[in-house]
């Protein structure tokens, strides 16, 4: 049987609300009189089911967490009436909701898993939020991370209509990731201290003060349901792939921890960079250390968004270097990594780990036509190339924009929305050592401007519009509209008369007092 929300009905549920087990929450009094919980609920031991509704083809299976770009996760998310919080329906989506934020649990093992999961990462557009921060997790942590994430054990929380108040002033930036975008995570700057209200699954009234790690979590449940994600809040440049090196952060990024915590010294970042050039590139993660220079391919892979060196200014290319070796090198390096077609708008030394000002564009008829008519004619996109350009200059022309969807190697299995020129004008020398001026419009354009960003430390997650951003789609079928989210503009636009003068995402300042 299946209940109208989509969740398959479940059988009883031994449910009864565990004792407060962390000091890092403060339960408050009822404004009605009774005695106010905070949230904690312990919906029994859920290892053999979760194990049996795990099978293949089990009709009781978990749904499995959307990812980022599923339009339901940028919606707000609607009230629970009071009602409906105690109803069959309700605890079934709050042990869901445990179960999936958890993951597959083995007791012998003593594998537990935590965080945070609000119900529209499952597809119900509720405002119903699970969170937990279990001590066989907590206790392996060093005991410096645990003081300066404020992390203390507690048990699973589930907090119906959630609603968090910031108390004072007191904020940390520290690292965070989503389930709803695996494979990274990022800076954010959050409240220390925090009033959260709500019910909890048994129809009681949640009122209490959580700190530290536990008033981040429920800060993150709330941007759920309001659409907003860690990529919304982030400090863009902070961005990195889990397998990228623990380089330091750059420069122009606020330290981890309180706002006096000590920045990294421009000598560490130097030497973070000078490393990653010495490694010739790599991908990171196990197939980086095995195969650091694109294994059977011959390509090095390149480097993932976190490494400092995609973070830094590239070096000019000077007129005595021109015939030696290094930039020779530098040069096929680019041009074999294009070919291999793992660079759709191209891609600048940097990215393989070479810190010289050349990039390398173009796009075969293969490509061309792998995309569909009406994309082709709506971006311009044409073949061109294999054009090498060093010390590359791309000015913006016209006064028309383009926003259109991009990606890079360095930023693997994502894709966004980006403003760009329509048009430019390009200053270069060819691989021949020649000066060249040209113009380019369209797909041909954006590639340039995108290529040349990375020669400046700027990627495309840094001009993208954040709400767009998503897991790579898959192609569309003919006749099939692409969608973006409300408020993302798409397509040639007029440009804005300050739109030259709109800098480069590095936070979000405004978003920590946004109302929730």
């Amino acid at each position: 049987l299946v209940a109208p929300t989509g969740l398959a009905v479940r059988g009883s549920i031994c449910s009864s609300r565990a004792a407060p087990s962390a000091p890092c929450s403060v339960a408050l009094a009822a404004s009605a009189g009774g005695e106010a919980t905070d949230g904690t609920w312990d919906p029994g031991n859920m290892e053999y089911s979760g194990i049996m509704r795990n099978l293949p083809a089990s009709p009781t299976q978990d749904r499995e967490i959307l990812l980022i770009g599923a339009p339901c996760l940028r919606q707000r998310a609607k009230l629970v009436k009071p009602d409906r919080v105690t109803s069959v329906k309700s605890r079934e989506c709050a042990e869901e909701l445990v179960r999936v934020m958890r993951g597959l649990r083995v007791a012998s093992l003593g594998i537990a898993r935590g965080g945070v999961l609000a119900a529209p990462q499952l597809g119900t557009p509720s405002r119903v939020a699970a969170f937990e921060d279990p001590a066989s997790f907590v206790d392996q942590l060093p005991a410096e991370q645990q003081e300066v994430e404020g992390r203390r054990a507690f048990g699973p929380k589930v907090i119906f209509n959630l609603k968090v108040q910031p108390i004072g002033d007191d904020t940390a930036v520290l690292w965070e990731s989503s389930k709803s975008i695996p494979g990274y995570r990022a800076l954010v700057e959050r409240h220390l201290k925090v009033r959260v209200t709500g019910a909890d699954p048994e129809g009681q009234e949640v009122d209490y003060v959580a700190t530290g790690w536990e008033a981040r979590l429920a800060q993150q449940a709330a941007d759920v349901f309001d659409g907003s994600f860690l990529i919304d809040r982030c400090f863009t440049r902070s961005l990195r792939h889990l397998d990228a090196p623990e380089d330091p952060l750059p420069l122009d990024c606020p330290p981890e921890g309180r706002p006096t915590a000590p920045r990294p010294s421009e000598a560490e970042v130097e030497a973070a960079a000078a490393k990653s050039a010495s490694s010739g590139g790599g991908g990171g993660g196990f197939f980086g250390l095995v195969l650091p220079f694109g294994g059977l391919g011959g390509a090095p892979e390149a480097l993932k968004v976190g490494s400092v060196l995609l973070r830094l200014r590239a070096a000019e290319v000077s007129q005595d270097a021109l015939d030696s070796q290094p930039v020779k090198d530098a040069m096929k390096a680019v041009r074999d990594a294009l070919a291999t077609g793992k660079h759709p708008l191209g891609l600048g030394a940097p990215q393989l780990g070479i810190r010289l000002r050349i990039v390398a564009v173009g796009e075969t008829e293969a490509q061309v036509d792998r995309a569909s008519a009406r994309e082709c004619s709506r971006m311009e996109r044409a073949a061109f190339g294999p054009l090498i350009l060093i010390n590359p200059v791309v000015r913006p022309r016209g006064k028309q924009d383009a926003y259109f969807w991009e990606r890079s190697a360095s930023v693997p299995s994502y894709e966004a929305v980006v403003c760009r020129s329509l048009e430019v004008e390009v200053e270069a020398l060819n691989d021949r050592g020649e000066k060249i001026n040209f113009t380019a419009k369209g797909w041909k354009a954006r590639m340039l401007q995108h290529a040349a960003d990375v020669l400046d430390g700027t990627l495309y997650v840094d001009r993208m519009e954040t709400r767009s951003w998503r897991r790579d789609k898959r192609k569309l079928e003919e006749g099939e509209e692409d969608t973006v989210p409300e408020g993302v503009p798409f397509g040639v636009k007029q440009r804005f008369e300050d739109r030259d003068k709109k800098k480069v995402q590095t936070n979000k300042p405004d978003a920590l007092r946004r109302s929730r």
